[in-house]
């Protein structure tokens, strides 16, 4: 198993980058393979619901058993689990759930990410119910997208690309509209149709190499500008590696109509992206 650790090393000329990378890493949308990133200030506790094929809910002690909002959020967990299981592999997978007011993006009032590592597969989700954004479809919605990432990494060998987690994140946002009929979330329609074919062309040389590790440099040089985007000369519109992702998968659907983003699940990236006439290799033609 690859160790995506990292460490960021700051003095003051990085301290504002540090600052939105935080926020970043906090982003309901980007959970895939982090492990230890940085060490949450909420530390979840003992509280466990036993939810089916040995999956868990494993509560926060700040989350109050009687309130009438943390009923609502364990029913609607209970609920939705079962659903996804019957479409996707969940199995043995622990749900972390906590309130948190520093691990959430400010504008859903929820922040998560989904780690892999030598004990299983953990989604680590946090919320904040003084958020003025936040509210309890946003977070199920939320949840059925980091299922999906959680069901794709249970398989192994996954090649670290840009191509790879564009097509990711693209599956769970068609998985979470394929589940709960929401509409397209915000962060996949961020780009107009012309913007993301000229996108597009300008990552596809960098699009499938292969890194040996999640580390820094990947961070800095790959993912972060092509997910999150980059200011400068060199612009990069913000959400638009999600954008591009999820064009890369309705692609792929509109072509294979039997298909779905649950029967996709372990499908590889490079056949999602055969429908993509913008991202086929010359020598694939």
């Amino acid at each position: 198993m690859k160790d995506y650790r990292h460490i960021y090393i700051i003095d003051k000329k990085m301290k504002i980058k540090f600052n939105y990378l935080t926020k970043i890493l906090s982003i309901l949308i980007m959970c895939i393979g982090f492990n230890d990133i940085a060490q949450c200030q909420d530390t979840i506790q003992s509280k466990v619901i036993e939810l089916p094929q040995e999956c868990k809910l494993v509560l926060d002690t700040n989350i109050d058993l009687n309130d009438p909002l943390s009923i609502d959020i364990i029913n609607g967990i209970r609920n939705i689990i079962p659903r996804l299981q019957s479409l996707i592999p969940i199995d043995s997978i622990a749900i972390e759930l906590a309130i948190s007011s520093t691990n959430v993006l400010p504008l859903f009032g929820l922040g998560g990410r989904t780690n892999m590592d030598d004990f299983g597969i953990t989604i680590e989700y946090y919320f904040d119910p003084e958020n003025p954004n936040f509210n309890l479809e946003l977070l199920i919605n939320g949840l059925v997208h980091e299922c999906h990432h959680a069901s794709r990494l249970g398989l192994p060998g996954w090649p670290l690309t840009l191509l790879e987690l564009m097509v990711r994140e693209g599956l769970a946002d068609h998985f979470m509209v394929e589940v709960t009929n929401c509409e397209q979330p915000e962060w996949s329609r961020a780009l107009s149709e012309e913007e993301i074919k000229e996108y597009m062309i300008l990552v596809k040389p960098v699009l499938r190499i292969e890194h040996e590790s999640w580390n820094t440099e990947f961070n800095e040089k790959y993912f972060f500008p092509w997910m999150f985007g980059r200011d400068g000369d060199n612009q990069i519109p913000y959400w638009t590696g999600y954008s591009i992702g999820w064009k890369i998968v309705e692609n792929y659907l509109k072509d294979h109509t039997e298909a779905s983003a649950s029967s996709l699940v372990f499908t590889t990236a490079e056949e999602i992206a055969s429908s993509t006439p913008e991202l086929i290799v010359d020598n694939k033609k």
